[in-house]
């Protein structure tokens, strides 16, 4: 982790194609031309270029970046209220982080295009996915899986990381189903629950029926590899 001028940059030498490990975090606001030539200066010898901001974005760099072709997604955290919910009538089964790969691919397709999953971010997000202590559930039909919940529990804190339903099984109620299984777990293990979500999209209404409330407002801004 090194200084820059708004913020701090974060590099891997073990997970160089990981993305979260290889960004710059942008700490206070700036012009979205500065951040391109921030963002191009430290990560020079990667395939991405991946901004984390942990201030809200402004409207119109979230425009500009836009119009530059990069993947802008404004985002809020969201914490737990703690309160009890019911068991669903829909029953999961815990499963290796391998067995959903196929959904994995289907949703890293959906947000950053064809080209952008490859190997060796795979392997690297899996390392660090069962280094944080994952726990995967899914819902099976037929015996596949066609969707899947992750929490995660680190630093006194548990947080449903990720939540994902089949475009061919949506609308089912599978993803509030498995978002309140994987609540029922993260809340069991640490006293503090969070999830993320995509401040514009139906998703973060889903879970503020289910107790969370937001926090925190924040965006990532990534041009993925394979894109000019």
């Amino acid at each position: 982790m090194t200084p820059f001028s708004h913020g701090q940059v974060y590099r891997s030498r073990r997970y160089s194609d990981y993305w979260t490990f290889n960004c710059i975090q942008v700490q206070r606001p700036m012009a979205a031309q500065a951040m391109v030539e921030a963002a191009d200066g430290a990560l020079a010898d990667c395939r991405h270029r991946f901004a984390e901001w942990v201030v809200p974005m402004p409207g119109d760099v979230v425009t500009e970046l836009r119009a530059r072709e990069w993947i802008v997604t404004p985002l809020v955290y969201m914490l737990h209220d703690g309160r009890a919910l019911a068991d669903g009538e829909k029953q999961f089964t815990e499963v290796e982080y391998d067995a959903v790969r196929h959904l994995r691919e289907e949703w890293h397709r959906e947000d950053f295009g064809d080209r952008s999953f490859t190997e060796p971010f795979y392997m690297q997000a899996r390392e660090v996915s069962r280094l944080a202590g994952v726990r995967v559930l899914a819902a099976l039909h037929e015996g596949s899986p066609i969707g899947f919940a992750q929490v995660q529990t680190h630093d006194g804190g548990s947080e449903v990381a990720e939540v994902y339903v089949h475009p061919d099984h949506r609308g089912r109620g599978l993803g509030g189903a498995l978002t309140t299984r994987a609540i029922q777990i993260g809340g069991a293990s640490a006293p503090d629950l969070w999830i993320c979500a995509a401040r514009d999209k139906r998703p973060r209404e889903l879970y503020r029926r289910l107790g969370f409330e937001v926090v925190l407002e924040t965006a990532v801004a990534i041009v993925p590899p394979g894109r000019d």
